[in-house]
């Protein structure tokens, strides 16, 4: 557990956090991961995370519940959920420093990704989900956001508003329920963690509530700067400074 300083800028990430991924549909994990990792360390920072994401998209889905496209949901997990496991395999043998230097790398790259994915107009269909699924369940374990990755294709399939944000968040509390239980098998989910993680995500269902009341008053392109520029100055901590 951090020291008092250190718990109060996690709860004030996490609120915020959770205000903006209540927005969009994601940016709480990209705004709270550097800073977890800043406070209990890289390798610490993605089974915290992943109880923290895991309460906080509750509430993303109960504010939701009503708009979720249950098939995408089956579909996605199908894929992301094996996946996932073998992310987490991956995690546990990989040094802290490597760690710090992907997630560093994956933020940066995120950046020209999405304005390539949106410029294509790529068309995508219920039977690309399994795929996506795989390849973001098992990126998301080193990574633990893939928000970013992961929003173009939701948008492409015609998922919009409050069907892309319970949805997505749905998709995403599959891949992090499979990574508790990956991360408990490796002993990198210990009782702290765990303890951390829902102070953080309790905080989260205040922001949520926040988010979905301002979901359609914020600009899009507004929204999307103020992400791209997060996403660069976390990727650039963490290629940097990570520990």
């Amino acid at each position: 557990m951090p020291d008092a300083p250190g718990l109060v800028v996690l709860i004030v990430a996490a609120l915020v956090g959770s205000v903006v991924g209540g927005v969009a549909g994601f940016g709480g994990g990209l705004i709270l991961l550097p800073v977890v990792a800043w406070v209990v360390g890289v390798r610490a920072a993605a089974p915290v995370l992943t109880v923290t994401m895991l309460l906080g998209n509750l509430s993303r889905i109960w504010w939701s519940r009503h708009e979720v496209d249950t098939r995408v949901i089956g579909r996605y997990l199908l894929g992301a959920i094996p996946a996932t496991f073998v992310g987490v395999m991956l995690y546990a043998g990989t040094p802290s420093t490597w760690l710090g230097r992907i997630i560093g790398l994956f933020l940066i790259a995120a950046i020209p990704l999405r304005r390539a994915m949106l410029a294509s107009r790529m068309e995508v269909r219920l039977r690309h989900f399994p795929v996506l699924g795989a390849l973001t369940g098992a990126l998301s374990a080193l990574v633990v956001t893939t928000g970013p990755f992961i929003t173009p294709f939701f948008l492409a399939y015609g998922l919009r508003r409050g069907a892309f944000v319970g949805t997505e968040a749905v998709c995403a509390l599959g891949m992090h329920l499979s990574r508790s239980v990956a991360f408990a098998r490796y002993a990198l989910l210990g009782w702290d963690t765990v303890a951390l993680g829902c102070v953080l995500g309790s905080t989260m269902f205040a922001g949520a509530w926040v988010g979905r009341r301002l979901l359609e008053r914020m600009s899009d392109r507004a929204f999307v700067a103020i992400i791209e520029v997060l996403l660069l100055v976390s990727g650039l901590q963490f290629l940097l400074f990570s520990r």
